[in-house]
């Protein structure tokens, strides 16, 4: 089985290449008035800023998850790749909201709701995901390192029924609003990275 190290290297490199997608997809006027910028880039901009903190936020808490394992096992490895596949997704339903949402018109109203709501999927999806990642590398390692994981901060709040609870509301305003979507990614990224303080070894 692959070593921790080559692991975490796969892990950045598919992260380099998800934060590279993601800023490739700004749209450049042929005007040279920001406003024209902003026009065609002003969403996908929130969602680029957003997205942006939710891939170092979740590398940053994956990366505490994995220094914290003793060993990598084939279970390991495939819990972290669907986690992986999932963040994958990132760049393609956020340049796909941002461009298809105006907030210039009637605030965005009057955006057609499939892709905010697939991309609040997404988000429904990676939290899933780094769960049941998280499960997986608390059972396949010994007690002291399974402790270190299973105490995460992050790993908690996404294990609680109020955070779900909110994450259905927020998909169910999403149908009325699609820039809601937008608003629950800012909000639980904010509140990821006040809980990113994990215990050290």
């Amino acid at each position: 089985m692959v070593s921790k190290s080559r692991l975490a290297g796969f892990v950045d490199a598919a992260i380099a290449v998800v934060m590279t997608v993601m800023l490739l997809e700004f749209h450049t006027p042929k005007s040279g008035l920001i406003l024209d910028f902003l026009r065609e880039n002003l969403v996908y901009m929130i969602a680029y800023l957003l997205s942006f903190i939710y891939v170092t936020t979740s590398w940053f808490n994956q990366q505490y998850m994995l220094a914290s394992a003793e060993r990598v096992t084939r279970k390991m490895y495939i819990a972290t790749m669907l986690w992986v596949l999932n963040l994958s997704m990132l760049p393609v339903l956020a340049a796909w909201t941002g461009q298809t949402m105006n907030l210039f018109d009637a605030f965005g109203t009057h955006a057609p709701k499939a892709p905010a709501l697939l991309f609040m999927l997404m988000i429904g999806l990676w939290g899933v995901s780094f769960v049941h990642m998280g499960h997986v590398y608390i059972h396949e390692n010994p007690k002291a390192a399974a402790q270190l994981i299973n105490e995460m901060n992050v790993l908690s709040y996404l294990r609680s029924r109020p955070y779900w609870g909110l994450f259905l509301l927020f998909f169910g305003l999403t149908t009325i609003y699609p820039f809601t979507a937008l608003i629950w990614t800012g909000a639980e990224m904010g509140y990821a990275i006040y809980r990113s303080h994990n215990r050290e070894k």
